[in-house]
């Protein structure tokens, strides 16, 4: 069975055709749009189609990065960052289908974790798995995304989650200042507010601060592209505060679902500075957890790869 997947965030929508292929699914027809450049999700779903050279199937799942609403008729959701709001019941009269799901972006994500190939991850924290544990995703992008996978009875059950608003630990004395200073902007400081793209800025500007430097008007790339290439010292350190904000949130999540099948870390934001995870404090800071700490020591930590998995998980999802 053929069916039309797509993944829409904050700032890009991925559309695609994905076929039932030896067990799980290949991709087709992959387009990439800025989503700033469409007035709805209705007109780039359209344009696509449009243009897409094979039959359309009939069925749809569409993931989508905020709260999902469920409806008898598959879902919807109302993106307030976009303005974009998403009916399955819109989508199947709009475009003739038989069936429309709109679910969450990291739900569909979690569900896509059994389905990966080992060429689309690597292993951060390279202990056994256990057989049919809870798995969890967590992945800074346009906001934080968190879900997780517990196999039930010979199925998978996704929890999909909103971690992205639980509130920022500080794991050191120096983090504590820069929270002081975080929340001046913003009390109590959540998640999201330092991992994402957008948080990226808004700690750069906090490290600034407290060097006392006035910041410059960066954008997150700038952030990125400064502390990788080395120009920016106080950019470069952002970075690896970042990481290691990250590194106490994966943890908390380990906790949060007891995480025994492992945490994998997507998002938009990690595979482009991943390459200064070991020069971070991430490993220290994902088992700072007092009593339990000695229990993190043996959850895996795999890293996915810059891909397209979430849109595998929305295939599944019309499965599921």
């Amino acid at each position: 069975m053929t069916r039309i997947v797509a993944d829409i965030g904050g700032t890009n929508a991925r559309f695609a055709i994905a076929h039932e292929h030896q067990g799980g699914y290949r991709l087709e027809a992959i387009q990439v749009v800025n989503c700033a450049t469409f007035p709805d999700f209705y007109s780039a779903l359209g344009q696509w189609l449009e243009n897409l050279d094979q039959e359309r199937p009939d069925k749809a799942c569409i993931a989508v990065a905020g709260p999902v609403e469920k409806t008898p008729q598959g879902g919807r959701v109302t993106m307030t960052n976009l303005g974009w709001d998403i009916r399955a019941e819109e989508l199947c009269a709009r475009f003739s289908l038989d069936r429309a799901l709109v679910v969450n972006d990291f739900a569909a994500l979690a569900l896509s974790l059994p389905r990966l190939q080992e060429a689309d991850k690597w292993a951060l924290r390279d202990v056994p798995a256990q057989k049919n544990g809870p798995m969890t995703v967590v992945g800074p992008g346009t906001g934080l995304g968190v879900a997780a996978l517990v196999h039930d009875g010979g199925n998978y059950r996704v929890v999909p989650g909103e971690g992205g608003h639980a509130n920022l630990p500080a794991g050191s004395e120096r983090e504590l200042e820069l929270l002081k200073i975080l929340a001046r902007e913003q009390m109590p400081v959540y998640n999201e507010f330092v991992l994402s793209g957008g948080g990226l800025v808004n700690l750069y500007r906090g490290v600034c601060a407290l060097h006392g430097r006035q910041a410059d008007e960066l954008t997150p790339p700038d952030v990125s592209s400064r502390g990788l290439d080395g120009s920016d010292p106080l950019c470069r350190e952002t970075l690896i505060d970042f990481l290691n904000f990250l590194g106490s949130a994966a943890g908390d999540a380990a906790l949060y679902y007891v995480a025994r099948g492992g945490v994998f870390l997507g998002g938009g934001v990690l595979p482009r500075i991943e390459s200064l995870l070991p020069e971070s404090e991430f490993e220290q800071r994902f088992v700072a957890k007092g009593r339990l700490g000695d229990w993190l020591q043996g959850v895996r930590v795999e890293v996915l790869k810059a891909g397209y998995p979430a849109l595998i998980g929305a295939a599944a999802w019309l499965d599921y």
